[in-house]
């Protein structure tokens, strides 16, 4: 379209784009050019203006304005026919917008190949997939804009679900680095994995060419020595960002902080000279385990049978955690546990123990927070793969697990949920990445039909 001229009291009204100061003119035609023409940085602008509009017709459609008398309470605007102009009053215009929103409101489809008909600038909502899910467009118009939200799961936490849990027949052995190997971590996006060990009391890295596949997995000749600090090493954790990683073993009943100047690089870690001695809560600590932020650390031990949980007041930082007085026993399903993992919110709690080769699930209603943990009836053994389980771990969308033990050094996979993907026609290019149980909206906008169709807006609501 042509840019809108704006003309202040004009003596005619040659188009409906000059009128008034006032002015009434195409909302959409003109909010697709604003957009097109200056970009992503007038989003907050629009954004605002929209908030006032829908603030000015709900007073408007209550009744709810001043009395005016003659026509001070009017807009003037061009007629239908556009050779001339009229005046409408506040409650005519916001009557004239709600019939023009009726036709504008959001509709739902479904289904893995929907086909989504935007001939009348709906809105549109997947909402939650239940399938990978590939999306084109049909009968669009021209200067269409339009909006596509979905939500790749009703709740993150649904895919960190024992109850669907199967071997995936995905394996590694660690032997060749280390044979009794005690615990297991990955990074964010799974493509580095880390076993560590009390015979060589060293964490060994691995790259995986595939995230968060084990069968995918080389050695990445990459390895740090914790010898200096502890020679009984049994738990492992890194911080959300790899830059910092902790150590807790049985010799001296403390965490250590090491940092690492590349995220997940092991070869780059040295130590930070922080520490933290758990002692006074268990003597025999068998796991670690932070909440997503680091302000929130928990061990668990063989000697008590419990969680403990302690508050960083600088995340990450052990040099700044203190007791929170806070703990929940798992004595009743088992009372040799060997690892400690949460899911990504934090309100599910997983334990895998030796005695019973099992990993056992727990409901937390607070996040990270132990003192509101139930057992929530959920369980898998491990046996079939592992007799001495000694470590644990989960993708981070909750829908891979990993169990590492002293019987055959080797990570076994398993699989849990499946995760969904969102695929749009390639007229539109590649969305960012999402995380399981983000809710994303899409906005487009398009001048030629659909022939080119431009990603305007991507909003990620963790």
């Amino acid at each position: 379209m042509t840019t809108p001229t704006i003309t202040l009291y004009p003596d005619t009204l040659p188009a409906k784009e000059q009128a008034n100061a006032a002015f009434d003119t195409n909302v959409d035609n003109f909010m697709d050019w604003l957009t097109l023409t200056n970009g992503p940085e007038l989003q907050t602008m629009i954004t605002y203006t929209q908030e006032v509009a829908d603030s000015v017709l709900a007073t408007a459609l209550a009744g709810d304005l001043p009395p005016l008398t003659g026509k001070a309470g009017d807009y003037i605007r061009a007629n239908a026919a556009e050779d001339g102009g009229e005046f409408r009053t506040p409650q005519e215009l916001a009557g004239d917008l709600s019939a023009f929103l009726a036709s504008h409101k959001p509709v739902n489809v479904s289904g893995a190949t929907p086909s989504l008909d935007v001939a009348t600038y709906n809105f549109f909502d997947q909402s939650a997939l239940t399938s990978d899910t590939t999306v084109s467009f049909a009968s669009v118009p021209t200067n269409a804009k339009w909006q596509y939200s979905y939500l790749a799961a009703a709740d993150a936490d649904d895919l960190f679900d024992l109850a669907t849990a199967v071997y995936a027949s995905k394996s590694f052995s660690v032997t060749s680095q280390e044979s009794v190997p005690s615990a297991l971590a990955f990074s964010t996006n799974g493509t580095s994995m880390f076993v560590l060990g009390v015979t060589n009391d060293t964490v060994y890295q691995y790259t995986l060419s595939t995230g968060f596949d084990v069968s995918t997995a080389v050695y990445a000749s990459k390895s740090f020595s914790v010898t200096s600090q502890e020679t009984l090493p049994r738990a492992l954790a890194f911080s959300t960002s790899g830059t910092s990683m902790f150590v807790l073993g049985q010799s001296n009943d403390t965490v250590y902080q090491y940092t690492l100047s590349t995220g997940f690089d092991v070869s780059t870690a040295v130590y930070a000279s922080k520490s933290f001695s758990i002692a006074a809560q268990e003597n025999n600590p068998s796991a670690l385990a932070f909440s997503a932020n680091g302000t929130s650390m928990f061990v668990l031990g063989v000697t008590n049978d419990t969680v403990y949980q302690y508050t960083l007041s600088t995340g990450f930082d052990v040099s700044t955690a203190v007791y929170a007085s806070k703990s929940f026993s798992i004595a009743a399903q088992e009372n040799s546990p060997s690892a400690l993992a949460f899911s990504t919110s934090g309100t599910s709690m997983f334990v895998l123990g030796i005695i019973n080769d099992t990993v056992y699930q727990y409901t937390l209603s607070t996040g990270f927070d132990v003192s509101t943990a139930v057992y929530a009836s959920k369980s898998f053994s491990v046996t079939s793969q592992e007799t001495v389980p000694q470590a644990l771990a989960f993708s981070t969308n909750g829908t891979s697990m990993f169990v590492l033990g002293e019987t055959n050094d080797t990570v076994y996979q398993y699989k849990l949920a499946d995760a969904y993907s969102l695929t749009l026609p390639t007229i539109v290019g590649t969305p960012s990445a999402t995380v399981i149980g983000d809710r994303v909206t899409y906005t487009f906008v398009t001048k030629d039909s659909g022939t080119t169709v431009n990603l305007i807006a991507e909003d990620i609501i963790q």
